[in-house]
């Protein structure tokens, strides 16, 4: 006969005791994993930091484009006929920005080249120029005349 008290006594444990080692994550296991962690950590932010600076960029030399092409659009509908260079700051695009016109003489005295360009204004202070573009205007006043163009030579130097 089976002594109850007995059996609940003699009871054991079918899984063996844990060795040292699958107890769980050493201190130094742990650390290294962190170390891991927060190098990741700050390569990511790094990355994330890079390309929010060149959309930054980006959207500045877009705007600035817009803002040229604007400034060039007005000389033609106001019929602008540029003799000395003209700077000015205009507020566009939610933005101030420096706007620079160099004119200079075309092949023919009807015709100027006008550079455009365009530099943004931060906390007052006038940054490197992100953009430029080149228009040529004509003057309706002047008579276009022809050019002779027949000494030139099919590599655009004399004979």
């Amino acid at each position: 006969m089976i002594d109850n008290d007995k059996a609940e006594h003699t009871y054991t444990n079918p899984k063996p005791a844990l060795s040292k080692h699958e107890r769980g994550f050493t201190l130094i296991e742990v650390m290294v994993a962190l170390a891991i962690l927060a190098v990741v950590a700050v390569a990511a932010s790094r990355a994330s930091s890079a390309y929010l600076s060149s959309v930054d960029v980006l959207r500045t030399r877009t705007l600035a484009q817009f803002v040229a092409q604007n400034a060039a659009a007005d000389l033609r509908i106001q019929d602008t006929w540029l003799t000395a260079n003209k700077t000015q700051t205009i507020n566009a695009q939610g933005r101030d920005w420096q706007v620079t016109m160099t004119a200079t003489d075309a092949i023919t005295p009807a015709l100027k080249q006008v550079n455009i360009t365009v530099a943004p204004i931060i906390d007052g202070q006038t940054r490197s120029a992100v953009t430029d573009i080149n228009v040529m205007l004509s003057n309706a006043e002047q008579e276009v005349g022809s050019l002779d163009l027949s000494g030139l030579t099919p590599d655009g130097g004399n004979p």
